[in-house]
């Protein structure tokens, strides 16, 4: 059973809660491919893969015990940015110093926007994939036997 109240909050008990671990369990199993929707005509849809991912991680969460969703604020703390990035908080700062990443001072804060920092997230996440595809390439090439 779930309770949405006025406010967005969604309350769920534990039986819910064993449901979305049962699922988690079942879609980390051999050949999974992710989650589907299915319509009222029994046509599957499939769901972008950022997608799933998040449902997934709200599952698990679940399944954990509790769990918040929330959207992103549109600017950041320097903290919270280089967490959504993934580095510390003085290579962040570097980032910004080098002219990577634009900030704002808020007093004596610096402030970035969160869809800078998204799209920074994403270019480093394409560009670790194209690296790492590039050393498979490599490795097919030249690779020990």
């Amino acid at each position: 059973m779930t309770v949405l109240l006025t406010n967005g909050t969604v309350f769920v008990d534990d039986d819910l809660r064993a449901q979305a671990a049962d699922l988690v369990q079942r879609a980390q199993g051999p050949g999974v491919r992710g989650l589907a929707l299915v319509d009222g005509h029994d046509e599957g849809v499939t769901l972008d893969p950022d997608l799933n991912t998040f449902l997934l991680q709200v599952l698990m969460g679940l399944a954990r015990g509790d769990v918040s969703v929330t959207t992103l604020p549109e600017e950041l703390t320097t903290t919270v940015a280089a967490e959504l990035i993934g580095v510390s908080r003085p290579t962040l700062m570097k980032m910004v110093r080098d002219g990577m990443l634009p900030s704002r001072m808020a007093g004596s804060h610096t402030r970035l926007r969160t869809s800078d920092v998204l799209a920074l997230r994403k270019t480093r996440a394409r560009e670790r994939r194209e690296a790492f595809e590039a050393l498979l390439r490599f490795d097919e090439e030249f690779g020990a036997d």
